[in-house]
């Protein structure tokens, strides 16, 4: 089961926006960002040094993730009018080892971040190791299954090691919120297993963890988010049923 999460606390992705939003998309366009795709594909495959390999792999994901947005971008002001053009830069992209699938669930388009994956592989302390793992932490929340408790601990503590290393980068605000609401999903789960410990543990990490982010985040989006959860799983922890 895929998650529809935090839809009315508009915590949605966020796509770019470019001088020529408002114009549909073309086939020059997608061919500019497939073209940016396969010279980054082009240099990784020719580099000898791990660096260059690396910078270039890095290339090959944010032109991927530049391809999803503009996708994305299409949908969302045009709809689905130009299927046929969409479907072509999915299957061209696919073409490029680039794996981009639509959820029709989130009604948008979604990079696999492989190339993000090879990106900390080659340098997990890289300049750009930060937002590689904020990128596969976001696909996750996005596209994770949300019944599955192994799954969802995992990504929880991927969360959680990512704050731990990354406190004060800009990212840090979204996966505290990502975080939230995997403790808040882990704790329904447990207690719908009749998994008492479980159910302690994560009602306590819930509760000190959205504490901590409307404290952190004050009186911003963030701040005002989390105090919102903390009052709905406060009121949902007093009404078992």
């Amino acid at each position: 089961m895929r998650r529809l999460r935090l839809a009315c606390l508009c915590l949605s992705l966020q796509f770019a926006a470019t001088a020529g939003a408002h114009l549909p998309i073309t086939i020059e366009i997608v061919d500019d960002a497939l073209d940016a795709i396969e010279d980054a594909r082009s240099a990784a495959a020719a580099a000898t040094r791990t660096g260059r390999k690396a910078e270039s792999t890095y290339a090959v994901a944010t032109s991927a993730t530049n391809l999803v947005e503009l996708l994305n971008q299409e949908v969302r002001l045009h709809g689905l009018g130009q299927k046929e053009l969409l479907d072509e830069a999915v299957t061209r992209a696919a073409l490029l080892d680039v794996e981009i699938s639509w959820s029709a669930d989130h009604q948008r388009f979604f990079y696999s971040g492989d190339a993000y994956h090879r990106y900390i592989d080659l340098a997990p302390d890289g300049l750009d190791a930060a937002n590689a793992r904020f990128r596969l932490l976001e696909s996750g929340f996005y596209r994770g299954d949300s019944a599955d408790r192994g799954e969802l601990a995992d990504r929880a503590a991927m969360a959680a090691a990512y704050l731990q290393r990354y406190p004060d980068i800009s990212n840090a605000e979204r996966v505290a919120m990502f975080l939230a609401i995997d403790y808040r999903d882990l704790w329904r789960l447990c207690r719908a297993d009749g998994d008492a410990a479980c159910t302690e543990q994560y009602e306590a990490l819930t509760r000190e963890h959205l504490a901590a982010v409307s404290a952190r985040y004050g009186d911003g989006r963030t701040g005002e988010m989390a105090r919102t959860l903390l009052e709905r799983f406060e009121t949902e922890l007093a009404d078992p049923d």
